[in-house]
């Protein structure tokens, strides 16, 4: 097996994190949903006196493999906790715990910022078990919290 590096990412990985976002919202049937690019990564989270989003990176021989994007956010009840907004490993790598090493690294961040770290999973994704494994709760079944959206065009039409 060989060996997997994590590490922060770098403004010059941002265009193969970018490639790896692409090929997740692939997987996640979401393609047409992506409406960034890599120079807005770079400005968003390099660029910015108030970085919008920490990122680490998985590599294998200096290729990287895989990419994690979380943010911090604001909670009412607890004050500071972890969005992990991306968690995605190129298919042809899975099974080789880089997904798992990237989870930790932003669990162990969330563990030292406080509070707590949530994200979002479809319901027809395998790493569903490892999340429940690690002791993740699913609110939508345990509290009935939904996650909703009023994307651009609904934005838009508010203010019309």
């Amino acid at each position: 097996m060989t060996d997997i590096n994590i590490r922060p990412a770098k403004k010059d990985d941002m265009a193969a994190v970018f490639n790896l976002i692409k090929d997740l919202a692939d997987f996640e049937k979401m393609s047409d949903q992506v409406c960034i690019n890599a120079e807005v990564l770079i400005k968003d989270g390099f660029e910015n006196n108030s970085p919008l989003f920490t990122c680490y990176v998985a590599e294998i021989n200096n290729t990287i493999i895989g990419y994690a994007v979380y943010y911090i956010r604001y909670c009412t009840w607890v004050g500071k906790s972890v969005f992990l907004q991306d968690l995605y490993v190129d298919l042809n790598y899975r099974k080789q715990s880089a997904g798992k090493k990237l989870f930790f690294r932003i669990a162990k961040d969330a563990h030292e910022i406080g509070g707590q770290l949530d994200f979002h999973v479809l319901s027809w994704n395998p790493a569903m078990e490892f999340y429940k494994r690690v002791g993740a709760e699913d609110l939508t079944n345990n509290e009935q919290w939904h996650l909703l959206r009023l994307d651009q065009l609904a934005l838009t039409k508010l203010f019309e």
